[in-house]
């Protein structure tokens, strides 16, 4: 009992700091309720997830705003969260861009980005040269990707399936080769089996939404 009190407070506390224009300081404290909430109390724990969103959205960090209420949308499946979700992201589960060919951009950049950052120890760039370098391969990448037959005419879910199974030669940093060099781009299988679902596909865990737009969404690299 002493514990749901606890939480209802931290709740009605973030929601307090909401309202008084304090994202910053709200963050904090509806973070706090949500590790406090058990999974059991679905409800209770969508909505501390939901507010959790907004605090994020107006310190506009999108990306978590968008992960925070893609699990509170999954938790309550009908309400308040998952019509907020559904206006805030685009086909890919991720924040919407002004058009449609940065959704396919950002979706491949993304992608490629946490490709690279998960084989790092650190999760995370050893130099801000490693950085550039890498940033160049992707976006020569995607100049060449973006007019092949391959993505030109094809939907979300076969775009996403050409994504996640490009892959792009990099340097060994390690050994000091930070220069860029000519991309070379080539489709084999990645871990991700993708060939089963498409993006108007509903999603196998029962959500009722396209597949691209729930598990398979694409994360964003702060989620790393």
């Amino acid at each position: 009992m002493h514990e749901k009190t606890n939480t209802a407070t931290l709740l009605q506390k973030g929601l307090r700091e909401l309202s008084h224009h304090r994202p910053d300081r709200a963050l904090e404290t509806l973070r706090q309720a949500v590790e406090a909430i058990p999974p059991s109390c679905s409800d209770e724990l969508s909505r501390a997830l939901y507010w959790l969103s907004v605090a994020l959205l107006r310190l506009d960090k999108k990306e978590l705003a968008v992960k925070s209420l893609a699990t509170a949308q999954k938790l309550r499946r009908r309400g308040h969260a998952r019509r907020v979700y559904l206006r805030t992201v685009n086909e890919y589960g991720m924040p919407k861009q002004p058009t449609a060919e940065l959704d396919d951009f950002y979706a491949f950049m993304n992608i490629q980005m946490a490709a690279y950052l998960l084989k790092k120890p650190r999760r995370k760039f050893d130099s801000f040269s490693e950085r550039e370098a890498v940033l160049k391969l992707m976006f020569d990448s995607w100049k060449a990707l973006r007019v092949s037959a391959s993505v030109k005419d094809a939907d979300c879910g076969e775009k996403l399936l050409v994504f996640r199974k490009f892959k792009i030669s990099f340097p060994d940093f390690s050994v000091g080769g930070t220069a860029a060099r000519v991309v070379r781009g080539s489709f084999q299988t990645s871990g991700n089996n993708m060939g089963a679902f498409a993006a108007s596909g509903r999603c196998s865990c029962g959500s009722g939404l396209p597949y691209s737009q729930c598990c398979g969404r694409v994360r964003g690299v702060h989620e790393i």
